[in-house]
């Protein structure tokens, strides 16, 4: 089973005009504990920071923001969100 994102790996700041700005925290270390491929948590971070500019990364279910340390793809704030959603849509 593949570990989730590391919750602590990205920032989220605005810049002085409102924008977004999402930082990623890079560790060079090879040794154990290992922190994952540069290469993914840069694209990670570019993912999320394209959901905060297109619609600020909102839940549809209940609107409150998604959090920073769910996957890029998620697009419910939590497991209960999504599970409303798909009883709503069942129902």
């Amino acid at each position: 089973m593949m570990p989730g994102p590391d919750p602590f790996g990205l920032s989220y700041e605005e810049n002085e005009h409102g924008r977004p700005v999402v930082i990623a925290e890079m560790w060079t270390s090879r040794l154990p504990p290992f922190t994952g491929c540069p290469r993914t948590r840069l694209a990670r971070a570019r993912a999320v920071l394209a959901n905060l500019k297109r619609d600020g990364w909102t839940c549809p279910r209940c609107g409150r923001p998604v959090p920073l340390y769910r996957r890029a793809d998620a697009v419910y704030c939590s497991t209960g969100c999504r599970k409303r959603a798909m009883r709503e849509r069942k129902a």
